[in-house]
């Protein structure tokens, strides 16, 4: 979903000629008129330009648009007009600047529809920076890419017109022109109400005061409900922040509207620049413009400096970024590259690091420490660092990490907690481009810097570089094929970190990804589970909810119908590729990608298949009862004054949670927003019971003790994802953060008493990050993390319990199974203890008997899983390719094949993973043979197809794909 546009204007054609019309008939009557008065007078002056009369019906739709532009003014009594339209009437004011009134007044001060500034300003905006006239379809097009918005059938209808009428554009033949551009974006961004918070907010900071918590909570809520594509109700949560922004008197002087603010933000901003004619009055070297943008409290700091000097390392230290002040400042006051004296490290840190050096399971000084989050990965780290450089005297060291959030914590961390001088320390990213040519022996670069232009192999170079310690925080990021160049540098010595290195540390064989970030940094040498952690008292106590629910009988039908359209897609797939599935590695849709991209005509089962098994997830993640248990977890959370944080795999998902019933649907084709199959009202239909759970969690959404705020990569704007997490602190206003995935590492995420997996794709590393975000106590060290992971029982959702022994990694913590147990239909209903069939079996591993136990046509207790090949009727062994049978030469497969031939006459047969050869005779499947590897077969010289062959493929290594 996103944004939407704002409703399309209807009827701002001939703007003036409508506007002088209406406004002499409002005074020439002595009296407000009743709207239906109005419009049988406007009828019968406004006529078409054939002479006719308007119908009254079109009229009193014009007429209403003019009131919402504040053209005309509706009261209880009737409809008149402002005191600036009789200015605009005696040629005391332009027609332009009359608009610019009217539109201010009702829209931006009496908060009619402040929505509308914004699509003002974004329309101005992509005009002005156009490079020549832009048409209608441009200026939609560009609006879709540059802000994200969504339309309807009218688009942008009107806008273009009424910005003409205030003479901000000008309409040529090739399209529209801005005029006077800088004096009509100053215009619509001080009448912009929610964009002058941001501004506060951002140069204050999310805590400051003022504004009020009450008004921070509803502009959240505001921003929360727009940006999710919410439309109807929102206007009530800007006017509180509009009511304590605005002088009372802006809605009764309208003689000339102003945007004039209340005595508290006055007061603030006269306490502003008190503050910066002090500072610069008292210290030649500052500036008024050189104070511009610092928050009150960073003026304060300064003004209250002892000296010049003083002042100008607090000013060093505004803003986000770090600068060689902000280091000094933390600088300790003792020996260098030491630890603090009371300072001790964990036995588990001292264990890690010697076995770093001494290589006991990999090479030494190399190999990744899998480390649960919150057990103190980064201080193993230092020690890591601090002996390395210890013995390698001329050696450097880069700490290479994701964000710029994780780039302060280290350089944070390398200062106060092991005394690096400031004078040894580099970074790369955030404004700074240090290298080791400069003199440093450690080098902190957030990931991107690092690879772009090559920036670390070059520094590397220039500094002619040796000796080199490569330490890759959160390593799993670097995988791609941009990130994945960090480890094209010179490095003598590599230490990864990481809670999940691995993307699925329960498969059977690791993925691309997997090999080349272990073939960089060495193996897994060290790991610390949850339950290890908290058997050493690193974590908390915890609890985890597996919450299972049923689907309605109506979402378990369109359930079985995708699942056998997944069936047949795959069947397909089979006969097609066959052994081309059992010869690549990955998932089975990673298989599918690679066939797709590799084929000149892939087989359109291959896209059958990711639609429909996309359309099963999203029926199972829409599910009514997911709702309904995610709505009752937010009440109970909200009853008891708990703090909980929701995740979901997708900002759609998220969406969900706060304007269900504003969802649309997509045209497939072109991307429009429509009113198709796919439409939320068109799942109402179907299941009706999801209609009244969106509703009940829309009212939730409007109730004052819901304070929730969002937290995903998706925002227009970034600084939301700050106030979220200052707000959501232990001392923040909010009760609620709804989240996409598990956060993104190195954001330091306040204390939760809940969280709750609503939607997860079943990636065990994803469970794994989630459980990291919440085992936080916050100042409440006996505080109990709980955490509720939601699935649609006998479905996809249900196949991390097959993928994973979630029992053995998390033996110490409380498990708890529950079901939702409904009652007279599917949103009322309660959490209850789980039966024993109720609960999902752990994953179960088949063993491979040992042959010399086994004599052909024995039955088979091992795995049926793998390469596939045939016998026909003449007893040949064969496989299927797109061109057609390709006979097998080599004497282990041929004599199979006798076998196959003697007992059923031919068939299929399949080798698994020991080179074990299966059939089933009957119901029983049997053992046959041992063969020789299928990547070694030999085929015969005049079969048809290539030498390298598909085989058939097994449902069952699908996996969670059904």
């Amino acid at each position: 979903m996103g944004r939407r546009f704002p409703p399309p204007l209807f009827g701002v054609e001939e703007t003036a000629a409508r506007a002088r019309c209406f406004v002499d008939i409002a005074i020439a009557s002595t009296e407000p008129l009743d709207k239906s008065e109005f419009v049988r007078r406007a009828r019968s002056q406004l006529l078409k330009p054939d002479g006719e009369k308007y119908a009254e019906q079109y009229l009193r739709r014009i007429v209403s648009t003019y009131i919402q532009l504040g053209v005309l003014r509706q009261t209880q009594e009737g409809v008149t007009v402002h005191e600036f339209a009789h200015d605009w009437r005696s040629d005391e004011l332009d027609f332009e600047t009359f608009l610019w009134y009217a539109v201010k007044q009702s829209w931006a001060l009496e908060g009619s529809f402040p929505e509308g500034i914004e699509g003002l300003y974004d329309i101005h905006h992509v005009v002005k920076q156009a490079d020549e006239p832009v048409r209608r379809g441009t200026i939609r097009a560009r609006l879709g890419e540059k802000y994200g918005y969504e339309f309807n059938d009218e688009g942008i209808r009107g806008y273009p017109q009424l910005l003409e009428g205030m003479g901000a554009l000008r309409n040529r033949e090739g399209g529209y022109e801005t005029t006077n551009p800088e004096r009509f974006s100053e215009r619509f961004r001080n009448a912009d109400i929610l964009w002058q918070f941001e501004q506060w907010l951002k140069r204050e900071g999310p805590n400051t005061s003022p504004p009020s918590d009450r008004v921070k909570r509803d502009l959240a809520k505001y921003y929360m409900y727009r940006e999710s594509g919410g439309h109807s109700q929102h206007r009530q949560l800007l006017d509180t922040a509009r009511r304590e922004y605005l002088d009372e008197s802006v809605l009764t002087d309208t003689s000339e509207p102003q945007l004039k603010r209340s005595e508290t933000y006055v007061e603030q901003r006269r306490h502003r620049r008190e503050l910066r004619d002090t500072i610069c009055a008292e210290f030649d070297s500052f500036t008024p413009r050189a104070l511009a943008g610092l928050s009150t409290t960073m003026l304060e700091q300064i003004a209250a400096a002892d000296t010049e000097a003083a002042a100008m390392r607090a000013k060093a230290s505004a803003g986000s970024g770090f600068s060689r002040a902000t280091l000094e400042a933390m600088a300790p006051d003792r020996q260098a590259y030491t630890f603090p004296e009371a300072f001790e490290l964990y036995d588990w840190q001292e264990d890690a690091a010697t076995k770093w050096f001494t290589g006991e399971k990999t090479d030494s000084e190399r190999g990744i420490a899998q480390v649960v989050t919150g057990a103190g990965k980064t201080v193993m780290a230092l020690e890591v660092l601090r002996q390395w450089l210890a013995d390698h005297s001329n050696g450097v060291v880069t700490v290479v990490v994701p964000t710029k959030v994780l780039l302060h914590q280290w350089l944070e961390e390398l200062v106060e907690t092991l005394g690096i001088p400031t004078d040894d320390i580099g970074w790369l990213g955030d404004g700074h481009n240090d290298g080791f040519e400069d003199g440093c022996r450690v080098l902190v670069s957030i990931v991107n810097s690092a690879v772009k232009n090559d920036s670390l192999s070059q520094t590397l170079r220039k500094a002619d570089v040796n000796e080199h310690l490569l330490i890759a925080d959160e390593c799993h990021r670097y995988t791609g094929e941009t990130f994945g160049k960090v480890f094209d540098c010179h490095r003598t010595a590599s230490l990864g970190l990481s809670a999940t290195p691995l993307s699925d540390p329960a498969a059977d064989e690791r993925s691309p990804e997997d090999e080349m970030l272990v073939a960089n940094l060495g193996e897994i040498y060290y790991e610390l589970s949850y339950d290890e952690g908290q058997r050493r008292g690193l974590i908390p106590d915890f609890r985890i909810n597996y919450v299972g629910f049923e689907l309605t009988d109506a979402e378990q039908m369109a359930y079985q119908r995708l699942t056998d359209a997944v069936v047949d897609a795959v069947t397909d797939i089979e006969r097609q590729y066959q052994n081309r599935l059992y010869e690549l590695s990955g998932s089975f849709s990673r298989k599918l990608q690679v066939i797709r991209n590799d084929a000149d005509r892939a087989t359109p089962a291959i896209s059958d298949y990711f639609k429909y098994t996309q359309e099963r997830r999203e029926l199972v993640a829409d599910a009514v009862a997911r709702q309904a248990v995610t709505l009752e977890l937010l009440e109970e959370s909200v009853a008891n004054e708990q703090k909980a944080i929701v995740f979901q795999e997708r900002i759609e998902q998220l969406e969900r949670m706060v304007a269900p019933k504003e969802t649309r649907g997509r045209d497939a084709r072109t991307g429009e927003i429509t009113e198709t199959d796919v439409d939320r009202a068109q799942l109402y239909e179907r299941y009706p019971a999801l209609k009244r759970i969106d509703e009940k969690l829309e009212e939730l959404f409007f109730t004052a003790s819901y304070r929730p705020v969002m937290y995903h990569s998706g925002h227009r704007n970034k600084a939301w994802n700050d106030f979220a997490i200052e707000w959501f602190s232990d001392d923040g206003f909010a009760n609620v953060m709804l989240s996409v995935k598990a956060l993104i590492e190195g954001v330091d995420v306040p204390s939760a008493d809940m969280g709750i997996v609503r939607v997860s794709s079943g990636s065990v590393r994803q469970r794994i990050q989630t459980l990291g975000r919440i085992l936080r106590t916050g100042e409440d060290p006996n505080k109990q993390a709980e955490l509720f992971v939601l699935y649609a029982r006998d479905t996809v959702d249900a196949s991390i319990f097959e993928r994973y022994d979630w029992r053995e990694e998390l033996s110490q913590a409380e498990v708890r199974h529950l079901t939702w147990e409904t009652e007279e239909d599917a949103i009322t209903g309660h959490l209850r203890p789980a039966t024993d069939n109720e609960i999902p079996d752990p994953p179960t591993s088949q063993t491979i008997p040992e042959p010399e136990e086994l004599a052909q046509g024995d039955p088979y207790p091992g795995p049926s899983e793998g390469f596939e090949f045939s016998v026909d009727a003449e007893g040949r062994p064969f496989t299927r390719t797109q061109d057609g049978r390709k006979f097998i030469a080599s004497e282990s497969y041929q004599n199979i094949a006798s076998f196959i031939y003697t007992e059923k006459g031919g068939g299929s047969v399949t080798v698994n993973e020991a080179n074990h050869a299966v059939t089933y005779l009957g119901e029983s499947l049997v053992f046959v043979g041992i063969v020789e590897d299928p990547t070694d077969i030999e085929y015969e010289q005049n079969s048809a197809g290539s030498l390298i062959e598909e085989s058939d493929f097994s449902l069952d290594e699908i996996g969670d794909s059904f």
